[in-house]
């Protein structure tokens, strides 16, 4: 947040410093539409996934929003760095793959290769065969 709030102050004084070399008789107009630009600027991409493929390497995927024929939301955090939000391209094999990956008992991992292509894996999701008993109460009252 800290980061956003210093981008939109450099941005500002930037566009009120053109604005006050431009002309001074618009000064008085020109500086509140600025800032407000400013902040627009900075803002409305807040919030949005990039839509640039994640650099190669491993990630665990804390969460993803799988829509059909769409595409795929996912954040992924990398070893060492913060988590990032990503559109990724659909396929149904792809979501398929995280589907299968989410649904495991620990975490789901992506490995994304040189060429850009993802592949998910995850433990398997926990399968008994023999069915649970239910439990009797300790104390009983009549």
């Amino acid at each position: 947040m800290i980061a956003i709030a210093s981008t939109w102050l450099g941005l500002s004084l930037v566009l009120c410093l053109s604005a006050w070399v431009a002309k001074r008789r618009i000064v008085a107009v020109s500086l509140p539409f600025a800032v407000c630009i400013a902040a627009l600027a900075v803002y409305i991409p807040t919030g949005s996934p990039r839509f640039t493929a994640p650099p190669a390497g491993e990630y665990q995927v804390l969460g993803a929003d799988i829509q059909v024929d769409v595409a795929i939301y996912a954040l992924l955090k990398p070893k060492d760095g913060p988590a990032v939000y990503y559109k990724l391209p659909y396929s149904t094999s792809q979501a398929n793959a995280l589907q299968g990956a989410l649904d495991g008992e620990g975490a789901a991992k992506a490995q994304v290769g040189e060429n850009g292509g993802v592949s998910y894996d995850g433990d398997p999701p926990v399968t008994g065969t023999e069915p649970k008993q239910p439990e009797t109460p300790a104390i009983s009252i009549p």
